[in-house]
């Protein structure tokens, strides 16, 4: 096999094997993998036209200065006898990346498999901050080429152990040549398509990047409140049974959002623990975007309003990290509510329970904020779009759980 340009490559081990093809190492060239498309792949003609046309115009950012990989885009066709049976693009760690569902939903966080990374366990609210913005600097820099993503959904976004994201299966995203002709993205999760593509086919539909923008929205919604996805989890106070996510979506009603008839679950984070400017561009992408999705934020307006936040870390359990506004700790308000109703649920399973006395009603103060500035490490300084946040310092994993540390401030206080 060989390159366009005329370099001779041979495939080494096969690495992974899905729907359009298989992945395979190349022998010499560690940075590389290659896609080899399978010869009975339906739309294989067109499939062969759109990676040749996307070789031609690589978008800048696809690897930052530092040489972290945002896009696996591809960068030079793979031939036999002049035919392309696929691409090269760059090849990614998987010994320190993730799935994004892995760092923004806790249970996942909390207990990786054995055989995936650990370190996500150690992954605070900051480190999820840093791994939003950098999530929009990847999107930025498929705008910048004027590809739309399309299918924009968890399993496409890797996050690396120090917050770099990237965004995979680049030749399923909806691009346009430079001859003008349109190559589509006819798939999508239903949890992260915006709702005026809800009943629309997209095998002949062309998306907008205000599509895409609904999709970021969503998912940094995820990482910053706790894993929740917006549409789906909530009380509803609205006529009749609350309807499904896409439903609520269209209709601009979200968790806690403004004018919204689905309220914040008492055991998810409110909007609240933002600041107003992340409140205000989620209002943009989910109230106000709902009807015109011209609305809704750009990357870059994400990553600029992300960039400003302070964060300040609990006296109580130091793990703990939020944005400075909070006159308490959110994480611990709501660990105490779950904490509250497991002990209502184990007590309702073996007896009636009687009604408590006052003073056994009493719950612990909750101490201030430590008005600690954000150390270095997990500064967002990201000195041109191309270039992905260097490092985040991850917790160590030895420190006490909040409980531990809850039992012995207790002890000492009364």
């Amino acid at each position: 096999m060989s390159l366009q340009n005329g370099t001779r490559i041979q495939l080494g081990t096969r690495l992974a094997s899905a729907g359009e093809g298989t992945v395979h190492d190349v022998v010499g060239r560690p940075e590389w993998v290659a896609k080899i498309f399978h010869l009975d792949l339906k739309g294989l003609v067109a499939k062969r036209e759109k990676v040749t046309a996307m070789t031609l115009a690589k978008p800048a950012g696809a690897v930052s200065r530092d040489g972290s990989i945002v896009l696996t885009w591809p960068q030079h066709l793979v031939l036999q006898g002049g035919v392309v049976l696929g691409y090269v693009m760059h090849k990614v760690d998987t010994n320190t990346t993730v799935e994004i569902h892995s760092v923004s939903n806790p249970t996942d966080r909390r207990g990786p498999l054995p055989n995936q990374p650990q370190w996500p366990k150690r992954a605070d609210w900051a480190f999820l901050l840093n791994t939003a913005a950098n999530l929009c600097i990847a999107v930025e820099a498929a705008h910048r080429v004027g590809a739309v993503i399309g299918d924009f959904q968890e399993r496409n976004i890797l996050v690396s152990d120090t917050s770099r994201v990237t965004l995979v299966d680049c030749d399923s995203m909806q691009f346009t040549a430079t001859s003008g002709r349109r190559y589509l993205c006819d798939v999508g999760r239903p949890e992260f398509t915006a709702p005026e593509l809800r009943n629309v086919d997209l095998k002949r539909t062309p998306r907008s990047r205000s599509s895409d923008l609904f999709a970021l929205a969503v998912h940094l919604h995820l990482l910053l409140m706790n894993g929740n996805h917006p549409f789906s989890r909530g009380v509803w106070t609205g006529p009749g049974e609350q309807p499904g996510a896409s439903v609520l979506a269209a209709g601009g009603h979200w968790a806690g959002g403004p004018r919204s008839l689905l309220r914040t679950h008492r055991l998810a984070p409110p909007p609240s623990i933002l600041p107003d400017p992340i409140q205000t561009l989620f209002a943009q992408a989910f109230t106000y975007g709902a009807a015109n999705p011209a609305l809704r934020p750009s990357a870059r307006d994400w990553r600029q309003a992300l960039r400003a936040i302070t964060i300040v870390t609990c006296r109580l359990n130091p793990i703990h990290r939020y944005p400075s506004h909070n006159q308490v700790c959110p994480w611990c308000v709501l660990e105490q509510a779950g904490a509250t109703r497991r002990s209502a649920l184990r007590k309702q399973s073996t007896f009636t329970p009687r009604p408590a006395p006052a003073a056994a009603t009493a719950q612990p103060r909750l101490l201030p904020p430590q008005q600690a500035p954000l150390p270095p490490t997990l500064a967002l300084v990201l000195p041109s779009p191309s270039v992905v946040d260097q490092r985040v310092a991850v917790p160590p994993a030895s420190q006490p759980g909040w409980w531990q540390r809850l039992r012995a401030w207790w002890a000492q206080n009364f």
